[in-house]
């Protein structure tokens, strides 16, 4: 029964059902394009799929999502995507992973993967994204899409270490708008509200198409450089574009370098931070997120060095943060920093646990990633 139901995939030129079986797949975002995603690649028989979203379904997305009913607003998009995958193909193994997929990837998963497809909405998820596979040398596949327009991407990481990366060609106008979202560096502002840009089911299966066939066709070295394919819905006009790098791009820092992946236990006096007096303590650590390590009150407390110790991931924290609890006013002095000497960590932040998803610095050319445990793994 198996061998029928993929009888007419089997007649394809070049297409192998052997190989799409053992695949396995990463989808971050599962919303429209995700949702159409993960059919295309369901009823190819694809192997495995884990999807991640922390979303939950509104009655809006019914118009655009293939995989949803009305009956299912108010569940999580990620669960919901899963069980109606593995109706169209019990063969297919899906898993569901319901929350932001910087905490519910791990590293590990992140290099079993052929490729990630990313059908997220927003630059900052992107951006994430295309760090992680680029640093770990793994294929990415990135959508996009308007009322109109469907934009598909793929970075052939795996195989082209010296390909564009995502952030090589985006504009200054992209980090612009993210900024608006910050205040005091990397304080969340509440003030600003996300533009919610109009979608169709038309672009979001165009997208899902591509990305899909994309992701497929990765497999078989299809892709050398990074490329785009640009599709107007209204027109059926298409571009396909050849992505340059960008050699001032940040994205692309030190990914000649060879990687060293450990895991560690996030508190700071652990053994990884006590390592023989072999590593210089100047060495300077990054951390993958920045972090707000002390505040103080320039009113309450006019000594520099009285400063109170908070050393929590700056994205959890508010502009409203700025305002002093005590007299009222926005005068708290906020140091929010990414890198660190071992010794300062030490010295300065000994008890405390990293809050990121992990460290990074460089030993005589090898660029060593230090993965902070979640306690469910120990």
């Amino acid at each position: 029964m198996t061998d029928l139901r993929y009888l007419r995939t089997n007649l394809i030129d070049g297409f192998s059902q052997e190989v799409v079986q053992k695949l396995h797949f990463a989808i971050v975002g599962c919303g429209a394009v995700g949702n159409e995603v993960v059919k295309n690649l369901t009823l190819l028989g694809v192997g495995k799929l884990d999807v991640f979203d922390f979303d939950t379904i509104e009655i809006h997305n019914l118009t655009k999502s293939v995989l949803f009913r009305e009956s299912d607003v108010g569940r999580k998009k990620a669960e919901v995507v899963a069980e109606r995958a593995m109706e169209l193909d019990p063969n297919v193994s899906v898993r569901a992973f319901i929350g932001d997929f910087w905490e519910k990837m791990s590293l590990d998963m992140l290099k079993g993967y052929n490729a990630v497809i990313s059908s997220v909405d927003n630059f900052e998820a992107r951006i994430r994204l295309n760090r992680l596979c680029a640093l770990f040398s793994k294929d990415l596949v990135n959508t996009g899409i308007d009322s109109r327009n469907a934009s598909i991407e793929v970075y052939p990481f795996s195989r082209n270490k010296e390909c564009a990366c995502y952030q090589c060609n985006l504009p200054n106008s992209v980090y612009a708008e993210i900024s608006k979202r910050y205040s005091c560096g990397w304080l969340r502002n509440i003030a600003a509200q996300d533009k919610v840009i109009p979608t169709t089911p038309i672009t979001a299966s165009i997208a899902g198409a591509f990305a899909a066939s994309m992701a497929i066709r990765l497999q078989n070295y299809d892709y050398e450089k990074s490329q785009q394919i640009l599709i107007d819905s209204r027109t059926g006009i298409s571009i396909q574009l050849s992505l340059d790098v960008d050699e001032d791009c940040g994205g692309c820092s030190n990914r000649s370098a060879s990687i060293l992946h450990v895991k560690s236990s996030p508190d700071i006096d652990s053994r990884i931070f006590k390592l023989p007096r072999t590593f210089n303590k100047n060495i300077q650590i990054t951390s993958s997120e920045p972090i707000l390590t002390e505040f103080r009150c320039v009113n309450c407390t006019p000594d520099q060095k009285d400063v109170t110790i908070v050393f929590q991931n700056a994205d959890s924290f508010t502009s409203t943060f700025s305002i002093c609890k005590k007299c009222g006013q926005i005068s708290r002095d906020i140091i929010i920093k990414d890198k660190f000497t071992i010794s300062e960590l030490l010295r300065k932040y000994k008890g405390f646990r990293f809050p990121c998803k992990y460290i990074s610095t460089e030993i005589n050319g090898t660029k060593l990633i230090i993965e902070m445990e979640r306690d469910n793994e120990h």
